[in-house]
């Protein structure tokens, strides 16, 4: 079924991707893999291999929460390995195109084409264009039916409750929670392999799975008119309505305690620990309000271990408690007083997700003394309490300011508000009350000296399963118009407003509630260069305009709204949530009725009353009415008081970077290496004030693409055992990374950044031929007085730098260069200046170079010696 590569292979892909494409890409980082917690397996002991895909660039694919769940459950499936990739950035898939690599995951390097099952997440819906993009670079077929041989390509993800745009790319789809479902499609899968299936058995045996939908075995129907008519499954034994999958209860076992982290800075840098799913509150715009249903909490001591166990696994310094609203979970302060309890001594600082204004409470502000305020967000979406009824927005304008003033008294300086624009019903008596809101927003904002607001003003997208389905959207022109009311009419030092594109929301729009008569225009604009369109420099209206007219369709046609008797492109999709029930809060928005919430009320009979929480909050209501809830301080539990600085130990470490790292840039290996000295558990001092970092110095950074045998790092410790410290770190970096020496100092040094006054580089071309001139053009550099380098920093100018004070020679051993460099605090040259100058208008000498630091040296009494010769000298001085 499918076609191996043996690990050599798999080597020799991997140094290619090193050596002949990295050099040219922006952000090399994104495509190493190496992260700490990487599950590594010998893919030949394993004989079912899933390729997990997310259709971004790697920073945002590993941001998102449903990736490192399904990570973690494949890999303990019996003979399963699950890998991972992402969608490269545009010169990336230029290097790889041109290059003839092919998509590979970022666990062994192996072609996707090569694994059993390629599964994407389908987060977003401009995301689509990047989809088709992936299948095509991993070299297979675009269309399911075209794809006779090789993997199967399936999705799953919040977009699945309308993939109607997308299915015929798919073999098949889960829809809902991928918990249980998934596992039981590689299951099929394996069968299939041990049992000589055919790829049509393969998939008339996932059509039986539950929540799982095969496209191909389904036929679209029209009307005369061209109006879509409805799907019928084309042979029998398929069934006609597909119900999505939902896990009755969050398995703590079912969350890695060893989160993978990344080596370079991703979107959300923290332990995302999803404390709930589903949301009982019924907004009538939001689409996972609906397809998350129902609640499902987690207890307490679930989270607790999670988080302290992920803290432990991670280093990192951040937990953020995750869910649709998490200031609903009926345990909050429970739970907050725990982590804050195992954390806090720990240095962990807790952060939140948007709040609701109404759960913002003084008790929840004075846990929160101790996070670092980078902003409070809130969100009361519409300006008018009659438009917030209409959406069943519970949030009143006195909520509002209530949160706002109580976030500036107890420290916030930014507080974040959105608002979404072209909502049902809306006129613009409502954007005049947005207006006025945001003002009362900022009046409070000046009684507190050094405040700012940013407003965010989304235009409303109409999404499936949810009770605005069939209301047309605002058309582009609609959305520039009062987009430019609220913009015109709050401008303010205070305020920034931002706002989403109205032609982007328009085609979001198109995909969201589209048929298959979109694919074609998905792959028009593709092939016209349509990727990567989550990022708005690349989003190209007018190729989504030309897409459309050649298959003779409008926008109108799928934004423009359904009758509500209409069928629907997603009806053969079942959350649960009855039509009858969208049809009725329809009704009941028109109407400006509030619907409660179930948890607090009745049962609103969305359909799902048969899941086992909703059973209980029904039995629940029968047996006696909800406890009034009473609001109780809550106590913070006292941290361990950390060294102050004068009670530490500095000491001094070497280190080596290895080709695993040599892709890394500076900034990134500091988070590297912080997050490694938490996990070893070094006893490292803060610096004090409000935002305490550890009292540490790195030498000279190290140029990205660079490898090193003398890397120095200045740290302050509470104590110093150097055996300990070293093998304790030593097991928690990287691969690359190898810890040396360390020695302790009597006092604290001088920065390394300005003591080291000299470095020697080694320079050589592992898959270039040596020149034959090189001596005849290192004695003509050499004699000259002036060397001129361009440097340029993104958004400044370009710069020109004389380099030759800083070049103290240069010469040839082996067939690689050697270079001694001069260092004045800080201030050289770098070794691609000196290539650049020897090799003028050769660009690929200057890329396709290794560059390895081979020492650093501190000049004493006219002597260079090593930063650990130093430190020695100055432990005997004293």
């Amino acid at each position: 079924m499918t076609i191996r590569c043996d690990e050599e292979v798999q080597h020799s892909l991997k140094q290619r991707i090193f050596d002949e494409l990295l050099p040219f890409v922006a952000k090399p980082g994104r495509y190493i893999g190496n992260e700490f917690n990487m599950i590594r397996k010998s893919p030949a002991e394993y004989d079912t291999r899933v390729a997990l895909v997310f259709p971004d660039v790697y920073e945002v694919g590993m941001s998102y929460m449903g990736f490192p769940i399904l990570y973690h459950l494949l890999n303990r499936q019996p003979r399963v390995y699950a890998e991972r990739a992402f969608a490269p950035w545009l010169d990336m898939a230029e290097q790889m195109r041109s290059k003839a690599v092919p998509l590979f995951s970022l666990e062994t390097f192996t072609p996707l084409a090569d694994f059993d099952v390629v599964g994407f997440t389908l987060q977003y819906e401009l995301h689509y264009t990047s989809i088709v993009d992936l299948i095509d670079l991993a070299g297979l077929p675009l269309r399911a039916l075209e794809r006779q041989h090789g993997p199967l390509v399936i999705g799953g993800g919040p977009s699945v409750f309308n993939p109607e745009p997308v299915a015929e790319f798919f073999d098949l789809l889960v829809i809902g929670d991928g918990e249980e479902a998934l596992p039981e499609v590689v299951a099929a899968v394996q069968r299939a392999k041990q049992g000589t299936w055919s790829r049509q058995a393969l998939l008339q045996a996932c059509a039986q799975i539950p929540g799982v939908y095969v496209p191909q075995f389904y036929q679209p129907h029209y009307a005369p008119s061209g109006a879509f008519a409805g799907l019928i499954p084309s042979s029998s034994g398929i069934p006609e309505r597909i119900r999505a999958r939902i896990v009755s209860t969050l398995d703590a076992n079912n969350y890695p305690g060893r989160p993978l982290v990344p080596v370079i800075s991703t979107t959300h840098d923290r332990v995302s620990l999803e404390i709930a799913r589903g949301c009982s509150r019924g907004c009538r715009f939001c689409n996972a309000g609906m397809i998350y249903r129902p609640v499902r909490q987690r207890s307490v001591a679930d989270l607790t271990a999670q988080a302290v166990a992920n803290i432990d696994h991670t280093g990192y310094d951040e937990v953020s408690l995750v869910s649709l609203s998490t200031s609903d979970y009926e345990e909050l302060e429970a739970l907050l007083t725990q982590l804050q309890a195992q954390l806090g001594p720990r240095m962990v600082n807790l952060s939140f997700p948007s709040l609701r204004p109404e759960k913002f409470t003084p008790q929840l502000a004075r846990f929160a003394k101790g996070v670092r305020k980078s902003g409070l967000t809130l969100a009361p979406e519409a300006g008018t309490q009659r438009l917030r009824d209409v959406i069943n927005k519970t949030t009143t304008a006195e909520d509002l300011l209530r949160a706002v003033d109580l976030a500036f008294r107890e420290g916030w300086r930014l507080v974040k508000l959105y608002f979404m624009i072209g909502q049902p019903t809306e006129t613009d008596q409502d954007l005049e009350g947005m207006i006025e809101l945001i003002h009362q927003v900022v009046a409070l904002g000046r009684r507190h000296h050094g405040v700012k607001i940013n407003v965010s003003v989304s235009p409303f997208i109409p999404k499936a399963i949810t009770p605005f389905q069939w209301v047309a959207q605002d058309p582009p022109q609609e959305t520039r118009r009062k987009i430019e009311l609220v913009r015109s009419r709050t401008r303010d030092r205070a305020v920034k407003v931002s706002w989403r594109d109205a032609e982007v929301a328009e085609i979001e729009g198109v995909l969201a509630r589209g048929d298959r008569r979109l694919a074609p225009v998905i792959l028009h604009a593709w092939r016209s260069g349509s990727r990567l369109e989550g990022w708005s420099e690349h989003f190209s209206y007018e190729n989504w305009q030309q897409g459309l007219r050649a298959q003779q369709l409008t926008a109108a046609q799928f934004t423009g709204g359904y009758a509500d008797d209409a069928a629907l492109p997603w009806d053969h999709l079942e959350k649960g949530v009855t039509k009858k029930f969208l049809r009725d809060e329809y009704q009941r928005a028109l109407g400006q009725a509030v619907t409660n919430d179930c948890r607090e009320a009745d049962c609103n009979r969305c359909g799902l009353m048969g899941q086992p929480l909703c059973q209980e909050i029904i039995d629940r209501d029968r047996i006696e009415a909800p406890a009034e809830k009473t609001e109780q301080a809550l106590e913070m539990p006292r941290g361990e008081l950390l060294p102050r600085p004068h009670e530490g130990i500095w000491v001094r470490l070497h280190y080596s970077r290895g080709e695993e790292m040599r892709w890394i840039s500076h900034l990134d290996f500091i988070h590297v290496f912080e997050r490694a000295m938490r996990r070893a558990r070094w006893p490292v001092v803060y610096s004090e004030g409000f935002n305490p970092h550890p009292r540490m110095s790195f030498g000279p950074p190290l140029p990205t693409g660079y490898t090193s045998r003398a890397e120095y790092l200045d740290i302050q410790l509470a104590e110093a055992d150097p055996e300990w410290l070293i093998a304790s770190l030593a097991q928690q970096l990287p691969g690359g990374v190898s810890p040396g020496k360390i020695l302790p100092t009597p006092r604290k040094p001088r920065a390394l950044g300005d003591v080291i006054d000299s470095a020697e580089y080694g320079i050589h071309w592992p898959v270039q031929p040596w020149p034959d001139d090189m001596a005849a053009r290192i004695d003509g550099l050499l004699q000259q007085t002036e060397l001129e380098a361009v440097r340029q920093k993104a958004g400044e100018a370009a710069r020109r730098v004389d380099i030759r004070p800083y070049i103290k020679n240069i010469s040839v051993q082996n067939r690689r260069l050697h270079v001694i460099s001069h260092i004045d605090h800080g201030k050289s040259v770098r070794m691609d200046e000196i290539i650049n100058l020897l090799f003028p208008l050769q660009s690929d000498r200057v890329r396709m170079a290794r560059y390895e630091r081979i020492a650093l040296w501190i000049t004493q009494a006219g002597v260079p010696c090593s930063p650990l010769d130093v430190a020695a000298t100055m432990k005997n001085l004293d």
